[in-house]
């Protein structure tokens, strides 16, 4: 419906509604997503646990930590920064339901594959990043504050998707050269180590945020004029 003569909408209100929108949709897409990924991981536990060993529950835990990274990410960076969504904001989260669902399939008869599987889900992290960044910065007013905060830090979470996307790349390309096959349960330690190491080292940026958010001064950071 066309609005009356003489009237118009104000100025950016699309914009901002789509800012103010942005968080609930993101967020609710990300739930159906991990949810999705977690249901598959549990079918497939219950189906084959029967033939579980130790190595497999490891392999499972692991992934159940790699899902709740995933989540984590999403919640704060949904609601620690503000952007107009782009076809790439949508695709991303698509990105990772592939590679976790490939993950949670993998958890039991064939190890080598979940590492392939791992590292590309690491991958799409570093393309989450970098979209993260660069709608971040172009929308710099809104997110002028926090960006400043955690400057220190951003190279950081790069390395956290990044160096584990190379690892397990390697892991997978080596598997077989290596003799990883004969060690599967020191692998499967390996892999839970490696994704509770990716939880641990997010908690640093994400204490920034909130600190931000109670309006702490990051140590070191100018003070306001």
């Amino acid at each position: 419906m066309d609005p009356p003569s003489g009237q118009s909408p104000a100025p950016g209100a699309l914009g901002a509604r789509l800012r103010e929108q942005f968080a609930p949709v993101y967020l609710t897409l990300t739930s159906i997503i991990q949810g999705v990924a977690l249901t598959t991981l549990v079918a497939r536990v219950e189906a084959t646990s029967a033939h579980f060993d130790a190595a497999n529950w490891l392999l499972a835990a692991a992934t159940l930590v790699g899902f709740l990274a995933v989540w984590q990410e999403y919640v704060m960076q949904a609601l620690a920064y503000r952007w107009l969504p782009t076809l790439l904001d949508s695709a991303v989260p698509f990105g990772f339901l592939v590679a976790e669902l490939f993950m949670a399939h993998f958890v039991y008869g064939n190890e080598r594959a979940w590492w392939l599987a791992t590292g590309l889900a690491f991958a799409v992290g570093g393309v989450a990043w970098w979209t993260t960044r660069v709608r971040a910065y172009a929308h710099g007013r809104e997110n002028t504050d926090v960006l400043r905060a955690v400057a220190d830090l951003a190279w950081v979470r790069l390395a956290i998707s990044v160096g584990p996307a190379a690892l397990c790349l390697g892991v997978w390309a080596s598997y077989d050269a290596l003799g990883l096959g004969q060690a599967r349960l020191a692998v499967a330690v390996a892999a839970l180590l490696l994704m509770g190491a990716v939880v641990v080292g997010a908690v640093p940026y994400w204490n920034r945020v909130l600190g931000q958010a109670r309006g702490e001064r990051p140590q070191g950071a100018p003070r306001a004029e």
